[in-house]
């Protein structure tokens, strides 16, 4: 289990590439408190409407743990009760959400849209060095070479859910350091992003500045 306070960056990093985690959510002043359990994939707990949202400054304090039991017993531990759940991320749930994607991508294919497009927000929200999310680091989140992940990315480009920046072959593996892009279609799968217009949409993907 990792404590986050004051390190918004670090706790964000960790969310990114800890899918399958969890995150205990909470007040440290003036004591502990307000303690809800979220998936580490959940909006509530790192996508936000202003940049100036802090996540573990202040009076906010986040746990971090791949394992759900280990920050049951932290919060119980610490405050004396039980910690809540998230109702919209559901972790007191043995099964995963469905993919907020489209339905007919494959398992692989979704967990990468949701992998791409939560590396985005991050750096859409935040103050952070330009987006560089290449097919390299999203092979090395998902554990495989990217050989193994090109046919999913293919894929998701010929369904215009992805970008990939430079030329490449219609079935050839995606060379490493090419940077990987969501689409304004890929962005409209959010729920935050279903309203919004065309023109809003291309504004916020203008911030994944890559000059």
């Amino acid at each position: 289990m990792i404590i986050f306070f004051d390190e918004d960056r670090a706790y964000l990093s960790w969310v990114t590439h800890h899918r399958r985690g969890f995150v205990l959510d909470g007040k440290r002043k003036p004591k502990l408190s307000h303690l809800v359990i979220h998936r580490a994939t959940c909006r509530e707990i790192k996508s936000a409407a202003s940049p100036r949202l802090h996540w573990t400054t202040g009076a906010k304090v986040k746990a971090c743990s791949l394992n759900r039991d280990e920050l049951e017993a932290w919060a119980a531990e610490a405050t004396g009760t039980a910690p809540g759940f998230c109702v919209s991320c559901r972790p007191d749930h043995d099964d995963l959400p469905a993919d907020a994607g489209p339905a007919h991508l494959t398992k692989l294919g979704g967990e990468i849209l949701d992998y791409v497009l939560d590396a985005a927000l991050i750096h859409m929200e935040n103050d952070y060095p330009p987006y560089r999310l290449t097919v390299c680091d999203i092979a090395a989140c998902f554990g495989k070479t990217p050989g193994q992940i090109s046919p999913v990315l293919h894929q998701l480009i010929n369904d215009s859910l992805l970008t990939v920046l430079g030329k490449m072959g219609a079935a050839a593996t995606i060379p490493p350091t090419r940077i990987v892009l969501p689409t304004m279609l890929a962005l409209r799968t959010l729920e935050a992003f279903q309203n919004e217009s065309d023109s809003a949409i291309q504004n916020e993907l203008a911030k994944l500045d890559l000059a």
